[in-house]
């Protein structure tokens, strides 16, 4: 099995704002649309640094 690389781990990272933002919504009075429309827009930096900043080879 192939060892895990950067792409991989920025792949992972993808779904953490949007799970945080849902557990923001669920703890907090914050409606769902405004927190996974927040956690969408943070999810957006590690794909925006996959692809611009460290782009694959």
């Amino acid at each position: 099995m192939p060892e895990a690389d950067r792409h991989d781990a920025v792949l992972a990272t993808i779904p953490v704002p949007v799970a945080a933002a849902l557990a923001w919504s669920w703890l907090a009075n914050v409606t769902l649309p405004l927190a996974l429309g927040a956690g969408s827009v943070a999810a957006v930096a590690p794909l925006a640094y996959a692809l611009f900043v460290r782009p694959p080879a």
